[in-house]
């Protein structure tokens, strides 16, 4: 055994990862419907193995994985928090600070009666409103303090503790309140409400695109017999483009004058239900498989575009599709503005000239642009320095929080010129998950060793402060938001849960609100999500200067 805990110190790597496997592996075993999570998991399983030696901590790399982390929330959440805002105004906003304003006196006011020290106090914060991001900010704040080293060593381990023993309830009774508990209070049923509130608003997610692309084979008895591509185009109708044509061999169809027979194929372009109307009563027939060299593409207006150039398009014989990608709502020509997408099929090889005045390609959204998530983490280190002395003691914005707001704003500027590349959701979310457990990680394994004397040094009385810091702030804010706020009661239960910056919360309640009202409950989580992953992050600091 000593052998193991000597290689195992001197392999942080492996260490590292080995407690990553079996942390993510423990985060998925549920206990009836609720699971631990990823973090807790990786904190967990650090805290047990951390027992075997004394692991060191790389300060640089742990704050590389938590901007990481940071950056790719904001950079997530940025698009739906606009359009969210847009959508539902600033109740959530008032809602939400309601929330953290009681989160503070609620913990504050705890602290006091209980007696709470600085890395105590942090660690609650971040467990009982389960925001593992306190920990980074925190262990930041930490080491500025005007504190003995040993002061600081204690500290440090009492956060990550702290946060695993209040975690749980956190996470477990402040999703029952949320799910079970408040609609009640608030007398409804979560489906039937967000299911006739999402109805009546007309909300919904962004539709597929209604382009279609289909091949046909001309049968015997077709009137198509005998026609050239230009008459066919000029003919076929209901909007739809023909866009090529094959031989019975599948070769393609350049010749103008060729004059179609039984056994060619034709490429449409068009609605769908155009499509069908179209080609209805022809004697047709699908070609399933059929592989064209056209495929739609999403094209940005400029402040060049002219409506009239739509025309030049379509006798160029490019499909243009006027379906918002966003919103799945059909666009009119006279509405169209700098920044609108249009969807355009066929070859646009001579309309090059055109479409340069008109605007430019819409990016590839699989694309990582790798470069503006570089210069994105390298301008948040500049402004994280940013800050204030409270006492003499620095309380600065901190990489982290800073990093949020970067991946804030450049995804709202991204989502708004969206000819630039972007950072796609699944790059994000692994961003996301894997920068903070590596940071959790080195956080447990350098605590571990202290675990056992400040757990039993903690008593019971740090569960009954996590119950409180959890519960009593969303009781105040529900109440207030009902009775004098007078929100809409799912929006109420959203601007909560974002607040609280509560995933489990999310998950849960969106899959009860059914197909219909889920996407119209997760629109009401994000504003509130971005203000409370900001607030809470800073709220750990805070306590800490205001306590030490």
């Amino acid at each position: 055994m000593g052998a193991i805990a000597s290689f195992m110190v001197a392999t942080p790597v492996f260490s590292i990862f080995i407690c990553l496997a079996l942390g993510y592996l423990l985060g998925k075993v549920k206990i009836g419907s609720f699971n631990l999570g990823a973090t807790v998991g990786v904190l967990i399983v650090s805290l047990i193995i951390g027992q075997i030696g004394a692991f060191t901590r790389d300060k640089v790399l742990g704050a590389i994985f938590f901007d990481f982390f940071m950056f790719a929330v904001g950079y997530r959440v940025g698009p739906s928090f606009i359009s969210s805002m847009k959508k539902f105004g600033t109740k959530i906003l008032i809602s939400s600070c309601v929330f953290l304003i009681s989160a503070f006196l609620v913990a504050w006011a705890c602290f006091t009666v209980f007696h709470v020290g600085p890395g105590i106090a942090a660690g609650a914060i971040a467990g009982s409103l389960t925001q593992s991001a306190v920990i980074g900010s925190s262990l930041e704040t930490i080491s500025k303090l005007p504190v003995s080293a040993a002061v600081r060593a204690t500290y440090s381990a009492q956060v990550p503790i702290v946060y695993a023993l209040t975690y749980v309830f956190g996470t477990i009774g402040v999703l029952i309140f949320l799910r079970d508990i408040a609609p009640k209070l608030l007398h409804i049923d979560i489906k039937k409400q967000s299911t006739d509130v999402a109805l009546k608003m007309n909300f919904h997610t962004a539709a597929p695109s209604p382009t279609r692309v289909r091949t046909f084979a001309i049968q015997s008895e077709s009137r198509f017999i005998g026609w050239t591509m230009p008459m066919l185009r000029k003919s076929i109708g209901f909007g739809v483009n023909a866009l090529e044509a094959f031989d019975s061999k599948g070769n393609s169809i350049a010749d103008q004058d060729y004059l179609l027979q039984a056994g060619d194929r034709i490429t449409l372009a068009g609605y769908a239900d155009n499509v069908s109307q179209a080609i209805n009563g022809e004697d047709v027939a699908e070609v399933l498989g059929q592989k064209t060299r056209f495929k739609e593409k999403m094209f940005v207006l400029a402040k060049n575009f002219n409506k009239s150039q739509l025309a030049e398009l379509k006798a160029d014989n490019v499909f243009i599709n006027m379906f918002d990608p966003k919103d799945g709502q059909k666009q009119k020509a006279d509405e169209l503005k700098p920044g609108s997408i249009i969807g355009l099929t066929g070859d646009t090889s001579n309309s090059g000239k055109l479409l340069h005045t008109m605007g430019l390609w819409r990016s590839d959204r699989d694309a990582i642009n790798f470069a503006l998530f570089c210069f994105g983490i390298a301008i948040s280190a500049l402004l994280g320095i940013a800050g204030f002395k409270v006492n003499g003691i620095p309380l600065q914005l901190g990489d982290g929080t800073a990093s949020l707001l970067m991946g804030l704003a450049l995804s709202i500027w991204v989502n708004r010129y969206q000819y630039l590349e972007s950072i796609p959701d699944s790059v994000s979310g692994f961003f996301q998950s894997l920068g903070l457990n590596l940071f959790i990680v080195t956080v447990g394994l350098n605590a571990a060793r202290t675990f056992t004397s400040a757990f039993q040094s903690l008593g019971i009385s740090i569960f009954l402060i996590g119950a409180l810091i959890s519960i009593v702030p969303h009781i105040i804010a529900l109440y207030f938001g009902k009775y004098v706020l007078h929100m809409e009661p799912i929006a109420l239960i959203g601007s909560l849960t974002g607040a609280d910056t509560l995933s489990a919360g999310l998950n849960a309640i969106s899959e009860r609100a059914g197909d219909i009202g889920g996407p119209y409950y997760a629109a009401t989580v994000a504003p509130a999500y971005v203000i409370g992953n900001i607030v809470l992050t800073l709220l750990g600091p805070i306590f800490l200067v205001l306590l030490s």
